[in-house]
Order: structure tokens, then C-alpha cells, then sequence
């Protein structure tokens, strides 16, 4: 075989493996790779495959033992060919049967109205796709709960028709072939068209470096682990911009593929828990998203997977971290009894770690659980704590705690009064956080706006009310938090008496424009 010709079967064997690996039959493999070669359908589907022409001649031979269909590859290879010679209708049935699809898949139309009317019930009759284990499997619906024991083909299924719109994206991205072809293998192991935004960021060495890792053609290095440090750190800070809808599928992507990676590479030990570390953490960004989902039962079983890797590493800072998450999630389900078991929980690893900023994770889940009691002044002692102990230097802390500041913490301080039932302190607490919030946190500035309408509308200050719950929507136009839309829902459920009014009808008008609608679950009291 030809040098290049073996380059393209490398490259094509490569991606047939990761779309089988999504659930794509035979015959949409074949629609995929067709829109980058330009070969007969004969050569498309020997290429889906993944076999050589000596592969096809023996494969047809053994399963023809009285040579009827006898082949060689010269013959194969020009019948293959554009101009070459039209294939026996046997021996296309007898191909359809290898390449599990039917026999008029094999040929072009034009072609296939020269055979005559013999050959034609002979190729009307070769039909194999039954054969094809992806066309014969039952459908299921897998939810992220089964997320730790599945393939990224199960979180993340991709159709013939979004690998198309994948290609077309990395053909739009990428002008150089070779780097395209990288993009698009990665991107089909990263959740398809969703982990783009993410995989720019790599140098073209890096991307290289990966694509051979996870094709197990290169060994796993310190370079990988850390270009996976780098995809993780780029996904948390796109996750602030523009929410969890496009993210997610490409960060369990990355989980899984790292998943893969810890069961089947033997490394250094200190490799092996910095690979442990960054799967860690994409567990506890895949449970984070899917959270910000509202989808609370699913988003449980990627953060309780995080919290067992973490603890497998022994890193009492990533345990803290799981169990903050863990009783975040039980703070917005309403369960006070869980939000305190998982903030003593916190406090016991975090006597055990260096950092100073768990300090302010425990004392706001507390604040919390105080509040959800109506224990207004034990919510505010461990609010000011938690706000004393976000300003902490942050020179050696780990970068998952990057988000934890003074303002951040102070954008809460305004939901405890509201849980307290304080509404006017809570109106002066959410406008000084809004005189000098942090623009990179798009969703945090949202809930406040959505907060401090519910305030204002206890305080029944309607127009101003209407007025920030309409700049809160404004902002799902770019960040895709179901939680934010649901504090929204809320927000305006409490200005069901004033719907009448002009400023709630022009409110309810920017809803609709947002995707949102003016009547949403009864409001958490």
C-alpha cells in the first residue's frame, strides 16, 4: 500500500473507532468520511472499517470457501477506483455482507442502474444492516447519575449529523488539513462541537501530544497531564461567561477520557496523582454543571465520584472542596440536616489542610443552614467569618479556589436576609454588592439582580423591582444557568398581585424575548 493511501486508512481507522465508540452505524460512519475524501463508496466503507485490501480479499474469500466470488487486490483495487471497472453484483453482495450495510450502498447510483435486471434482484436481496451491533441495540437513555460507570459514547452521544456540523465547524476553525483532522478527532473524545471553544487554547505540539495519548500511541507524560490541568482551568473559567449548556458535554468528555487514562496507563506515582487530582476535579466541574442544570439527582453522582478520587489522593483541600459542593446542592434542596453534616464534614478535613480559604467555604455553608433555621444571629456571625476569611492571600492555594473572594462571599449576604425574612437589609446589602461587583462572574451577578428584586418587591418597591429582575433576564441571553432562570421564575412569582401593572407586563414582554416565562415554580420561602 502506498505511503499516503496507509496514512489516510491510519487516520480513518482512528476516527471510525471513536464514532463507533459514539454509537454511529456503518453506513453513517461512511456519510462522515465522505465529506472529507473523495474516493467511490466501494473504497468508503473498506475505509470505515479500517481494513486493508488484503483485509477485504481474505475476509470475502473465507466467506465464499467455492470461490464464486473469487478476489484479489489488484481487482479489488479497480473496482474501488473512479474509472475502474463495474464489480460482479456476487461480489457486492458479498461485500455488503462484510461491510454490514446492503449492496446498493456500495455502488454509485449511475452505476448501479447499468446492471440488469438479474443482477439487480441480487443486490436488491444483499441487506446486512441488521449486523451492525450499533443499528441492533436497544435504545436507552443514560442520565449523568451512571455517568462513572459509562463511556463518553453514553454522556455524550453524537449523531451522523452532528459529526457533520463538527466537521464543518473545525473546517471553519482551521485552515491547515492536518491540524483540522486533530481537532476533529479530539473533539469527537471531548463531547463533539461543544469542547472547540476549549481546545483552542492548545498549541498545536499539545494537541499532537494528546491526540497520541489517548489513541494509546504515546505514553502518558508530565506535558499531558499538564495540558488536561490547562483544559480544566480553561473550562471553569468559561463556565463564569457563559454557563454550564455547551460546557458540560465537554468537560465529561475530558472526565471520561482521564477516567480511561487512570485505568489503563501504568505511570510514576506522582504522574499517576496528578492525573487523579485533575479527574477529581473535572468530577466535582461535571457535578457543579449539572447542578446549575437543576438536574440535583444526577449532578449527585459525579460530585460523590470526586470526593472518592480525592479521597483515594488524600488531598484533604479536594475532600473540603467535594463536601462544600455537596452541601451547596443540599442547601437549594432544602435539606438543613445535610448542609450541616457536610459543613462539619468540611471543617474536619480543613484542620487537616494548608489552605486559609477553606475556613470561609465552612463558615458559608453555615451561614446558610443558620439562615434555612431562622437562626438570624448564628447565620450573620458565620457570614462576617466566612467574609473575614475570603481575603486570605491566595499565593499557595490551589486554583479551584480561585473564585473565592470577599465580594463573592458578600453577594450572599443578601439571600440570608431574604431567607430571614429581612428584606430591607437585604435591599442595602445587594446594592452595595452591585456598586462594585466582579464583571467575570456573569451568573453571580445575575442572582444578585434576581435577589434584589425579590427584596425590593417585599419592600414593595414594584418599578425598581421590575427593573432589576429585566437586567437579571437580560443576562440568560448569554449565560445558560438553569439555576439563575429559576431564581428569576421566582423573583417574578412574588409579583404575581402587580402583573396589571405596566412595569410587570414589560417585565413578562422581556421574559417571553429571553426564553423565560413570566410564571415559574412557587418561590422557596
Amino acid at each position: 500500500m502506498a505511503s499516503e493511501g496507509y496514512l489516510v486508512l491510519q487516520q480513518t481507522r482512528v476516527w471510525s473507532q471513536r464514532l463507533r465508540e459514539k454509537g454511529l452505524t456503518w453506513d453513517q460512519i461512511a456519510e462522515v468520511i465522505a465529506l472529507t475524501h473523495d474516493v467511490t463508496p466501494l473504497r468508503l466503507y473498506r475505509l470505515a472499517h479500517g481494513h486493508t485490501a488484503a483485509d477485504v480479499v481474505a475476509l470475502v474469500n473465507d466467506a465464499d470457501p467455492a470461490g464464486t466470488a473469487a478476489l484479489r487486490e489488484s481487482r479489488l483495487y479497480d473496482f474501488e477506483s473512479h474509472t475502474g471497472r463495474r464489480p460482479p453484483a456476487r461480489l457486492l453482495a458479498a461485500l455488503a455482507m462484510v461491510y454490514q450495510t446492503t449492496a446498493r450502498n456500495l455502488v454509485p447510483s449511475a452505476r448501479l442502474a447499468s446492471y440488469g435486471a438479474a443482477d439487480h434482484e441480487v443486490i436488491d436481496r444483499a441487506d446486512f444492516r441488521a449486523s451492525d451491533a450499533n443499528r441492533t441495540a436497544a435504545p436507552r437513555h443514560v442520565t449523568m447519575d451512571e455517568s462513572a460507570a459509562v463511556t463518553a459514547a453514553d454522556t455524550a452521544p453524537l449523531d451522523a449529523a452532528a459529526c457533520v456540523r463538527l466537521l464543518h465547524a473545525t473546517g471553519a476553525e482551521e485552515a491547515d488539513v492536518k491540524r483540522r483532522e486533530l481537532l476533529f478527532e479530539l473533539a469527537l473524545v471531548f463531547g463533539g462541537s461543544q469542547a472547540l471553544s476549549l481546545l483552542r487554547i492548545l498549541t498545536p505540539e499539545e494537541e499532537e501530544r494528546l491526540a497520541g495519548v489517548l489513541r494509546n500511541t504515546w505514553r502518558m507524560d508530565e506535558a499531558t497531564v499538564r495540558t488536561f490541568e490547562k483544559l480544566t482551568l480553561q473550562a471553569r473559567r468559561a463556565d463564569d461567561v457563559s454557563g454550564p449548556a455547551t460546557l458540560l458535554p465537554a468537560v465529561n468528555g475530558q472526565r471520561t477520557a482521564v477516567g480511561k487514562l487512570l485505568a489503563r496507563e501504568s505511570m510514576a506515582p506522582g504522574l499517576r496523582d496528578r492525573l487523579l487530582d485533575t479527574y477529581a476535579q473535572l468530577s466535582q466541574l461535571t457535578g457543579y454543571l449539572t447542578y446549575d442544570l437543576c438536574e440535583y439527582t444526577a449532578a449527585e453522582q459525579p460530585l460523590r465520584d470526586g470526593l472518592r478520587a480525592a479521597l483515594d489522593l488524600g488531598d484533604p483541600t479536594l475532600i473540603a472542596f467535594m463536601h462544600y459542593w455537596l452541601g451547596r446542592m443540599a442547601t437549594d434542596q432544602n435539606r438543613t440536616a445535610a448542609v450541616f453534616d457536610h459543613a462539619f464534614a468540611l471543617q474536619s478535613w480543613a484542620a487537616r489542610s494548608p489552605s486559609k480559604l477553606l475556613t470561609s467555604l465552612h463558615q458559608a455553608l453555615c451561614a446558610l443552614a443558620h439562615a434555612a433555621e431562622g437562626d438570624a444571629s448564628g447565620s450573620a456571625r458565620a457570614h462576617e467569618n466566612a467574609l473575614a476569611s475570603a481575603g486570605a492571600p491566595k499565593e499557595n492555594e490551589p486554583t479551584f479556589l480561585y473564585w473565592v473572594a470577599p465580594p463573592v462571599v458578600e453577594s450572599r449576604r443578601s439571600t440570608l436576609l431574604i431567607r430571614l425574612n429581612q428584606p430591607r437589609d437585604a435591599v442595602n446589602a445587594a446594592e452595595r454588592y452591585l456598586a462594585g461587583h466582579d464583571p467575570r462572574f456573569t451568573r453571580l451577578h445575575g442572582f444578585a439582580l434576581a435577589r434584589y428584586a425579590r427584596a425590593l418587591t417585599a419592600a414593595k418597591e414594584i418599578p425598581e423591582a421590575a427593573a432589576r429582575l429585566t437586567e437579571a433576564a437580560d443576562i440568560t441571553k448569554q449565560h445558560s444557568s438553569a439555576r439563575l432562570a429559576q431564581e428569576i421564575h421566582q423573583a417574578r412569582a412574588r409579583l404575581e398581585p402587580w402583573a396589571t401593572t405596566t412595569y410587570v407586563h414589560q417585565l413578562d414582554e422581556t421574559l417571553r424575548s429571553c426564553g423565560l416565562t413570566s410564571a415559574g415554580p412557587a418561590a422557596r420561602t
